[in-house]
Protein backbone atom coordinates (compact mmCIF):
# COMPACT_ATOMS: atom_id res chain seq x y z
CA UNK A 1 0.00 0.00 0.00
CA UNK A 2 2.90 2.31 0.81
CA UNK A 3 4.14 2.46 -2.79
CA UNK A 4 0.66 3.42 -4.04
CA UNK A 5 0.32 6.20 -1.45
CA UNK A 6 3.86 7.40 -2.19
CA UNK A 7 3.21 7.48 -5.94
CA UNK A 8 -0.12 9.29 -5.44
CA UNK A 9 1.65 11.77 -3.13
CA UNK A 10 4.24 12.62 -5.79
CA UNK A 11 1.55 13.15 -8.47
CA UNK A 12 -0.81 15.15 -6.25
CA UNK A 13 2.06 17.29 -4.98
CA UNK A 14 2.36 18.59 -8.55
CA UNK A 15 -1.38 19.31 -8.63
CA UNK A 16 -1.92 20.85 -5.18
CA UNK A 17 1.44 22.53 -4.74
CA UNK A 18 2.52 23.46 -8.28
CA UNK A 19 -0.85 23.91 -9.97
CA UNK A 20 -0.17 21.22 -12.58
CA UNK A 21 -3.23 19.75 -14.31
CA UNK A 22 -3.85 16.19 -13.18
CA UNK A 23 -3.51 14.68 -16.67
CA UNK A 24 -0.15 16.42 -17.09
CA UNK A 25 1.01 15.32 -13.63
CA UNK A 26 0.68 11.70 -14.76
CA UNK A 27 3.01 12.19 -17.75
CA UNK A 28 6.12 10.06 -17.51
CA UNK A 29 4.70 8.09 -14.59
CA UNK A 30 3.90 4.38 -14.79
CA UNK A 31 1.27 3.95 -12.12
CA UNK A 32 -0.96 1.20 -10.81
CA UNK A 33 -4.73 1.19 -10.87
CA UNK A 34 -4.66 1.77 -7.11
CA UNK A 35 -2.48 4.88 -7.51
CA UNK A 36 -4.83 6.20 -10.18
CA UNK A 37 -7.76 5.58 -7.85
CA UNK A 38 -6.04 7.42 -5.01
CA UNK A 39 -5.20 10.41 -7.20
CA UNK A 40 -8.57 10.86 -8.87
CA UNK A 41 -10.50 9.87 -5.76
CA UNK A 42 -8.69 12.47 -3.65
CA UNK A 43 -9.34 15.17 -6.26
CA UNK A 44 -12.98 14.15 -6.67
CA UNK A 45 -13.58 14.20 -2.90
CA UNK A 46 -11.43 17.24 -2.19
CA UNK A 47 -14.25 19.50 -0.95
CA UNK A 48 -15.53 16.84 1.47
CA UNK A 49 -12.00 16.02 2.62
CA UNK A 50 -11.22 19.66 3.37
CA UNK A 51 -14.50 19.96 5.29
CA UNK A 52 -13.46 17.00 7.47
CA UNK A 53 -9.87 18.13 7.98
CA UNK A 54 -10.95 21.64 8.93
CA UNK A 55 -12.68 20.10 11.94
CA UNK A 56 -9.61 18.15 13.01
CA UNK A 57 -6.77 20.58 12.36
CA UNK A 58 -6.55 23.89 14.23
CA UNK A 59 -3.79 25.39 12.09
CA UNK A 60 -3.51 24.62 8.37
CA UNK A 61 -0.32 22.60 7.77
CA UNK A 62 2.20 22.97 4.98
CA UNK A 63 0.85 22.11 1.52
CA UNK A 64 3.04 19.02 1.36
CA UNK A 65 1.69 17.66 4.64
CA UNK A 66 -1.87 18.64 3.72
CA UNK A 67 -1.53 16.71 0.46
CA UNK A 68 -0.63 13.55 2.36
CA UNK A 69 -3.47 14.10 4.84
CA UNK A 70 -5.91 14.40 1.93
CA UNK A 71 -4.72 11.13 0.40
CA UNK A 72 -4.93 9.39 3.76
CA UNK A 73 -8.40 10.75 4.45
CA UNK A 74 -9.66 9.61 1.07
CA UNK A 75 -8.17 6.16 1.60
CA UNK A 76 -9.73 5.85 5.07
CA UNK A 77 -13.15 6.85 3.77
CA UNK A 78 -13.10 4.79 0.59
CA UNK A 79 -10.78 1.77 0.80
CA UNK A 80 -13.00 -0.38 2.97
CA UNK A 81 -11.03 -3.55 2.14
CA UNK A 82 -7.79 -2.13 3.60
CA UNK A 83 -7.37 -2.05 7.42
CA UNK A 84 -7.52 1.52 8.71
CA UNK A 85 -4.46 1.08 10.92
CA UNK A 86 -2.48 0.02 7.86
CA UNK A 87 -3.48 3.15 5.91
CA UNK A 88 -2.49 5.41 8.82
CA UNK A 89 0.80 3.59 9.30
CA UNK A 90 1.72 3.72 5.61
CA UNK A 91 0.94 7.45 5.39
CA UNK A 92 3.27 8.04 8.34
CA UNK A 93 6.01 6.07 6.56
CA UNK A 94 5.47 8.07 3.36
CA UNK A 95 5.85 11.28 5.38
CA UNK A 96 9.19 10.04 6.74
CA UNK A 97 10.49 8.84 3.37
CA UNK A 98 9.66 12.19 1.73
CA UNK A 99 11.52 14.32 4.24
CA UNK A 100 8.49 15.10 6.37
CA UNK A 101 9.54 13.04 9.38
CA UNK A 102 9.02 16.01 11.67
CA UNK A 103 5.34 15.99 10.73
CA UNK A 104 4.88 12.21 11.02
CA UNK A 105 3.40 12.43 14.53
CA UNK A 106 0.97 15.10 13.33
CA UNK A 107 -0.03 12.99 10.32
CA UNK A 108 -0.55 9.98 12.61
CA UNK A 109 -2.71 11.93 15.09
CA UNK A 110 -4.95 13.54 12.46
CA UNK A 111 -5.52 10.38 10.43
CA UNK A 112 -6.31 8.39 13.60
CA UNK A 113 -9.10 10.91 14.25
CA UNK A 114 -10.39 10.35 10.71
CA UNK A 115 -10.20 6.59 11.22
CA UNK A 116 -12.16 6.91 14.47
CA UNK A 117 -14.81 9.14 12.80
CA UNK A 118 -14.04 12.12 15.04
CA UNK A 119 -15.87 14.43 12.62
CA UNK A 120 -19.41 15.24 11.54
CA UNK A 121 -20.95 15.70 8.12
CA UNK A 122 -23.71 18.24 7.39
CA UNK A 123 -27.39 17.32 7.59
CA UNK A 124 -29.83 17.98 4.73
CA UNK A 125 -30.97 21.19 6.42
CA UNK A 126 -27.44 22.65 6.38
CA UNK A 127 -26.59 25.21 3.73
CA UNK A 128 -23.49 23.30 2.69
CA UNK A 129 -25.17 19.88 2.45
CA UNK A 130 -25.03 19.49 -1.34
CA UNK A 131 -21.52 20.88 -1.53
CA UNK A 132 -20.04 18.53 1.07
CA UNK A 133 -22.13 15.47 0.23
CA UNK A 134 -21.24 15.57 -3.46
CA UNK A 135 -17.87 17.26 -2.92
CA UNK A 136 -18.32 20.22 -5.24
CA UNK A 137 -17.75 23.90 -4.41
CA UNK A 138 -20.78 25.55 -2.82
CA UNK A 139 -20.91 28.34 -5.40
CA UNK A 140 -21.01 25.70 -8.17
CA UNK A 141 -23.85 23.79 -6.51
CA UNK A 142 -25.80 26.99 -5.87
CA UNK A 143 -25.51 28.09 -9.52
CA UNK A 144 -26.58 24.68 -10.76
CA UNK A 145 -29.66 24.70 -8.52
CA UNK A 146 -30.54 28.22 -9.66
CA UNK A 147 -30.24 27.33 -13.35
CA UNK A 148 -31.39 23.72 -13.53
CA UNK A 149 -33.42 23.14 -10.34
CA UNK A 150 -32.39 21.04 -7.37
CA UNK A 151 -33.27 17.62 -8.83
CA UNK A 152 -31.30 18.16 -12.04
CA UNK A 153 -28.45 19.79 -10.12
CA UNK A 154 -28.09 16.67 -7.95
CA UNK A 155 -28.00 14.48 -11.07
CA UNK A 156 -25.20 16.64 -12.48
CA UNK A 157 -23.03 16.80 -9.36
CA UNK A 158 -23.52 13.06 -8.77
CA UNK A 159 -21.61 12.27 -11.97
CA UNK A 160 -18.51 10.28 -11.04
CA UNK A 161 -14.99 10.63 -12.38
CA UNK A 162 -14.28 8.75 -15.56
CA UNK A 163 -10.73 7.63 -16.31
CA UNK A 164 -11.65 5.82 -19.54
CA UNK A 165 -10.65 7.46 -22.82
CA UNK A 166 -12.46 8.00 -26.11
CA UNK A 167 -10.57 7.35 -29.34
CA UNK A 168 -11.49 7.54 -33.01
CA UNK A 169 -9.82 6.24 -36.13
CA UNK A 170 -7.68 8.63 -38.19
CA UNK A 171 -9.38 8.12 -41.54
CA UNK A 172 -6.18 8.92 -43.44
CA UNK A 173 -4.31 6.11 -41.72
CA UNK A 174 -6.85 3.50 -40.60
CA UNK A 175 -10.45 2.39 -40.95
CA UNK A 176 -12.72 1.62 -37.98
CA UNK A 177 -12.30 -2.06 -38.90
CA UNK A 178 -8.51 -1.69 -38.64
CA UNK A 179 -8.84 -0.12 -35.20
CA UNK A 180 -11.23 -2.79 -33.96
CA UNK A 181 -8.93 -5.53 -35.25
CA UNK A 182 -5.95 -4.11 -33.34
CA UNK A 183 -7.98 -3.62 -30.16
CA UNK A 184 -9.25 -7.19 -30.28
CA UNK A 185 -5.81 -8.59 -31.19
CA UNK A 186 -4.27 -6.89 -28.16
CA UNK A 187 -7.18 -7.86 -25.89
CA UNK A 188 -8.16 -4.23 -25.22
CA UNK A 189 -11.72 -4.03 -24.00
CA UNK A 190 -13.72 -1.40 -25.86
CA UNK A 191 -17.20 -0.08 -26.36
CA UNK A 192 -18.41 1.67 -29.50
CA UNK A 193 -19.63 5.21 -28.96
CA UNK A 194 -22.61 6.60 -30.82
CA UNK A 195 -20.57 9.47 -32.30
CA UNK A 196 -18.17 7.21 -34.20
CA UNK A 197 -15.40 6.18 -31.83
CA UNK A 198 -14.44 3.79 -29.05
CA UNK A 199 -14.40 4.02 -25.27
CA UNK A 200 -11.24 2.31 -23.99
CA UNK A 201 -8.67 2.19 -21.25
CA UNK A 202 -5.48 3.95 -22.31
CA UNK A 203 -3.30 0.81 -22.47
CA UNK A 204 0.19 0.62 -24.00
CA UNK A 205 -1.43 -0.76 -27.15
CA UNK A 206 -3.73 2.25 -27.46
CA UNK A 207 -0.82 4.63 -26.86
CA UNK A 208 1.20 2.91 -29.62
CA UNK A 209 -1.75 3.29 -32.00
CA UNK A 210 -1.88 6.96 -31.04
CA UNK A 211 1.87 7.48 -31.60
CA UNK A 212 1.57 5.93 -35.08
CA UNK A 213 -1.29 8.26 -35.96
CA UNK A 214 -3.80 5.42 -36.38
CA UNK A 215 -6.12 6.88 -33.75
CA UNK A 216 -6.48 10.03 -31.75
CA UNK A 217 -7.96 10.81 -28.37
CA UNK A 218 -11.00 13.02 -28.75
CA UNK A 219 -14.02 13.46 -26.51
CA UNK A 220 -17.44 12.58 -27.96
CA UNK A 221 -18.70 16.07 -27.09
CA UNK A 222 -15.86 17.62 -29.08
CA UNK A 223 -16.71 15.40 -32.04
CA UNK A 224 -20.35 16.43 -31.79
CA UNK A 225 -19.40 20.10 -32.15
CA UNK A 226 -17.65 19.29 -35.43
CA UNK A 227 -20.49 17.07 -36.62
CA UNK A 228 -22.98 19.86 -35.86
CA UNK A 229 -21.06 22.23 -38.15
CA UNK A 230 -21.36 19.63 -40.95
CA UNK A 231 -18.54 20.97 -43.12
CA UNK A 232 -18.61 20.13 -46.85
CA UNK A 233 -15.65 18.95 -48.89
CA UNK A 234 -13.76 21.67 -50.71
CA UNK A 235 -14.90 24.33 -48.24
CA UNK A 236 -12.75 26.98 -46.65
CA UNK A 237 -12.92 26.52 -42.87
CA UNK A 238 -11.65 28.54 -39.90
CA UNK A 239 -11.09 26.95 -36.50
CA UNK A 240 -10.58 29.82 -34.11
CA UNK A 241 -9.05 29.12 -30.65
CA UNK A 242 -7.99 25.77 -32.12
CA UNK A 243 -5.23 24.32 -29.92
CA UNK A 244 -4.39 21.52 -29.54
CA UNK A 245 -6.03 21.06 -32.94
CA UNK A 246 -8.29 18.03 -32.53
CA UNK A 247 -11.37 19.63 -34.08
CA UNK A 248 -9.39 21.12 -36.98
CA UNK A 249 -7.88 17.75 -37.83
CA UNK A 250 -11.28 16.05 -37.56
CA UNK A 251 -12.75 18.60 -39.98
CA UNK A 252 -9.85 18.07 -42.38
CA UNK A 253 -10.64 14.36 -42.48
CA UNK A 254 -14.30 15.08 -43.21
CA UNK A 255 -13.38 17.48 -46.03
CA UNK A 256 -10.00 16.23 -47.33
CA UNK A 257 -10.04 18.73 -50.22
CA UNK A 258 -10.96 21.66 -48.02
CA UNK A 259 -8.65 24.33 -46.62
CA UNK A 260 -8.62 24.40 -42.82
CA UNK A 261 -7.09 27.39 -41.05
CA UNK A 262 -6.43 26.65 -37.37
CA UNK A 263 -5.33 29.54 -35.20
CA UNK A 264 -4.49 30.24 -31.57
CA UNK A 265 -3.07 33.07 -29.50
CA UNK A 266 0.34 31.86 -28.32
CA UNK A 267 3.27 30.34 -30.27
CA UNK A 268 3.46 27.27 -28.00
CA UNK A 269 -0.23 26.57 -28.66
CA UNK A 270 0.25 26.95 -32.40
CA UNK A 271 3.11 24.45 -32.06
CA UNK A 272 0.66 22.00 -30.47
CA UNK A 273 -1.62 22.28 -33.52
CA UNK A 274 1.34 21.76 -35.85
CA UNK A 275 2.47 18.70 -33.90
CA UNK A 276 -1.07 17.29 -33.93
CA UNK A 277 -1.59 17.75 -37.69
CA UNK A 278 1.82 16.24 -38.47
CA UNK A 279 1.10 13.15 -36.39
CA UNK A 280 -2.32 12.77 -38.05
CA UNK A 281 -0.98 13.40 -41.60
CA UNK A 282 -3.45 16.17 -42.40
CA UNK A 283 -1.68 18.51 -44.88
CA UNK A 284 -4.78 20.63 -45.51
CA UNK A 285 -4.61 22.12 -41.99
CA UNK A 286 -2.66 25.39 -41.73
CA UNK A 287 -1.65 26.38 -38.20
CA UNK A 288 -1.14 30.10 -37.60
CA UNK A 289 -0.86 32.50 -34.68
CA UNK A 290 -3.75 34.93 -34.32
CA UNK A 291 -5.64 36.70 -31.52
CA UNK A 292 -9.34 35.80 -31.67
CA UNK A 293 -10.16 39.01 -29.79
CA UNK A 294 -8.61 41.19 -32.51
CA UNK A 295 -10.55 41.55 -35.76
CA UNK A 296 -8.64 40.49 -38.88
CA UNK A 297 -9.61 42.57 -41.93
CA UNK A 298 -7.91 39.97 -44.11
CA UNK A 299 -10.40 37.27 -43.08
CA UNK A 300 -13.63 39.24 -43.48
CA UNK A 301 -16.25 37.40 -45.59
CA UNK A 302 -13.72 34.67 -46.46
CA UNK A 303 -14.88 31.43 -44.87
CA UNK A 304 -17.67 28.95 -45.62
CA UNK A 305 -17.57 27.56 -42.08
CA UNK A 306 -16.24 28.82 -38.76
CA UNK A 307 -15.80 26.77 -35.60
CA UNK A 308 -15.66 29.01 -32.54
CA UNK A 309 -14.80 26.79 -29.57
CA UNK A 310 -14.36 29.68 -27.16
CA UNK A 311 -12.12 29.75 -24.07
CA UNK A 312 -14.35 28.95 -21.11
CA UNK A 313 -14.43 27.87 -17.48
CA UNK A 314 -14.29 24.17 -18.56
CA UNK A 315 -16.66 23.23 -15.72
CA UNK A 316 -18.41 20.61 -17.83
CA UNK A 317 -15.26 18.46 -17.81
CA UNK A 318 -15.12 17.71 -14.09
CA UNK A 319 -15.64 13.95 -14.60
CA UNK A 320 -12.39 13.75 -16.55
CA UNK A 321 -10.68 16.63 -14.75
CA UNK A 322 -11.85 16.76 -11.12
CA UNK A 323 -9.10 19.31 -10.43
CA UNK A 324 -10.97 21.88 -12.57
CA UNK A 325 -12.44 23.33 -9.37
CA UNK A 326 -9.08 24.04 -7.76
CA UNK A 327 -8.55 27.31 -9.62
CA UNK A 328 -12.07 28.29 -10.68
CA UNK A 329 -14.69 30.40 -8.92
CA UNK A 330 -17.95 32.11 -9.79
CA UNK A 331 -16.10 35.29 -10.72
CA UNK A 332 -14.25 33.57 -13.56
CA UNK A 333 -17.56 32.53 -15.18
CA UNK A 334 -18.71 36.13 -15.30
CA UNK A 335 -15.34 37.55 -16.40
CA UNK A 336 -15.06 35.17 -19.35
CA UNK A 337 -18.33 36.37 -20.90
CA UNK A 338 -16.92 39.65 -22.25
CA UNK A 339 -14.12 37.83 -24.06
CA UNK A 340 -16.47 35.16 -25.42
CA UNK A 341 -18.84 37.76 -26.87
CA UNK A 342 -15.92 39.57 -28.51
CA UNK A 343 -14.65 36.33 -30.03
CA UNK A 344 -18.00 35.26 -31.49
CA UNK A 345 -18.57 38.76 -32.91
CA UNK A 346 -15.20 38.68 -34.66
CA UNK A 347 -15.65 35.09 -35.84
CA UNK A 348 -19.03 35.97 -37.38
CA UNK A 349 -17.44 38.64 -39.56
CA UNK A 350 -15.23 36.02 -41.20
CA UNK A 351 -18.21 34.13 -42.65
CA UNK A 352 -19.47 34.49 -46.18
CA UNK A 353 -23.19 35.15 -46.66
CA UNK A 354 -24.79 31.70 -46.39
CA UNK A 355 -21.87 30.47 -44.28
CA UNK A 356 -22.37 28.59 -41.01
CA UNK A 357 -20.76 28.82 -37.60
CA UNK A 358 -20.73 26.71 -34.45
CA UNK A 359 -20.16 28.39 -31.11
CA UNK A 360 -19.23 25.84 -28.43
CA UNK A 361 -17.90 25.59 -24.89
CA UNK A 362 -17.21 22.76 -22.46
CA UNK A 363 -19.13 24.40 -19.64
CA UNK A 364 -22.62 24.42 -18.12
CA UNK A 365 -23.79 27.91 -17.26
CA UNK A 366 -25.91 30.19 -19.42
CA UNK A 367 -23.60 33.19 -18.84
CA UNK A 368 -21.04 31.49 -21.10
CA UNK A 369 -23.52 29.77 -23.39
CA UNK A 370 -27.09 30.87 -24.16
CA UNK A 371 -26.52 34.42 -22.94
CA UNK A 372 -23.55 34.84 -25.31
CA UNK A 373 -25.51 33.55 -28.29
CA UNK A 374 -28.61 35.60 -27.44
CA UNK A 375 -26.56 38.78 -26.95
CA UNK A 376 -24.86 38.18 -30.29
CA UNK A 377 -28.14 37.58 -32.14
CA UNK A 378 -29.71 40.68 -30.59
CA UNK A 379 -26.90 42.79 -32.10
CA UNK A 380 -26.59 40.95 -35.43
CA UNK A 381 -29.80 40.55 -37.41
CA UNK A 382 -27.86 38.98 -40.29
CA UNK A 383 -27.60 35.73 -38.33
CA UNK A 384 -30.12 33.06 -37.31
CA UNK A 385 -29.96 29.90 -35.27
CA UNK A 386 -30.03 26.76 -37.39
CA UNK A 387 -31.35 23.34 -36.39
CA UNK A 388 -28.64 20.84 -35.46
CA UNK A 389 -29.32 17.68 -37.46
CA UNK A 390 -28.45 14.08 -36.67
CA UNK A 391 -29.04 14.11 -32.92
CA UNK A 392 -31.67 11.35 -33.18
CA UNK A 393 -28.88 8.81 -33.79
CA UNK A 394 -27.36 9.40 -30.37
CA UNK A 395 -28.71 7.10 -27.68
CA UNK A 396 -32.30 7.33 -28.81
CA UNK A 397 -32.16 11.07 -29.33
CA UNK A 398 -31.40 12.03 -25.71
CA UNK A 399 -29.78 15.29 -26.82
CA UNK A 400 -32.56 17.62 -27.91
CA UNK A 401 -32.08 20.50 -30.31
CA UNK A 402 -33.34 23.72 -28.76
CA UNK A 403 -33.82 25.71 -31.96
CA UNK A 404 -30.16 25.51 -32.84
CA UNK A 405 -28.51 24.79 -29.47
CA UNK A 406 -27.86 21.73 -27.35
CA UNK A 407 -26.54 21.45 -23.80
CA UNK A 408 -24.86 18.17 -22.90
CA UNK A 409 -24.70 17.59 -19.15
CA UNK A 410 -21.97 15.56 -17.42
CA UNK A 411 -24.30 12.91 -15.99
CA UNK A 412 -25.44 12.09 -19.55
CA UNK A 413 -22.29 10.00 -20.19
CA UNK A 414 -20.23 12.56 -22.13
CA UNK A 415 -18.43 15.72 -20.97
CA UNK A 416 -20.61 18.74 -20.36
CA UNK A 417 -20.74 20.76 -23.56
CA UNK A 418 -22.75 23.54 -25.19
CA UNK A 419 -23.20 23.78 -28.96
CA UNK A 420 -24.97 26.50 -30.94
CA UNK A 421 -25.22 26.55 -34.73
CA UNK A 422 -25.72 29.83 -36.58
CA UNK A 423 -26.03 30.81 -40.24
CA UNK A 424 -25.25 34.14 -41.84
CA UNK A 425 -28.28 35.05 -43.95
CA UNK A 426 -27.29 38.54 -45.09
Amino acid sequence: MKKHIDSAYKILSKVFQEGTYSNMAFLGERVSDMTTRLVYGTLEENVKIEYILNQLVEKKPQKSVLTLLKIGTYALLSLTDVPKFAIVSECVEVAKSNGKGGASGFVNAVLKKVADNKFTLPSESDDCYLSVTYSKPKWFCDKLVAQYGKEKAIEIISAKSDTLEHIRANSRMATPSDVEFLLKKNKVEFKKSDVGGYIVKATDCVKRMFDKGLVTFQSPSSMLAVQALNVTDGARVLDICSAPGGKAVYMSEICPHGKITACDLYPHRVALIQKYKNRMHTPNVKAIQADACVLSDEWKDCFDFVLCDAPCSCLGTFKKHPDVFLNKDEKCVIELADMQLKIIENAAKYLKVGGKMVYSTCTLFKEENEDIVNDFLAKNDGFVLEKIDGLDRIDGGKYKDNNGTIQILPHEEYDGFFIAKLQRVK
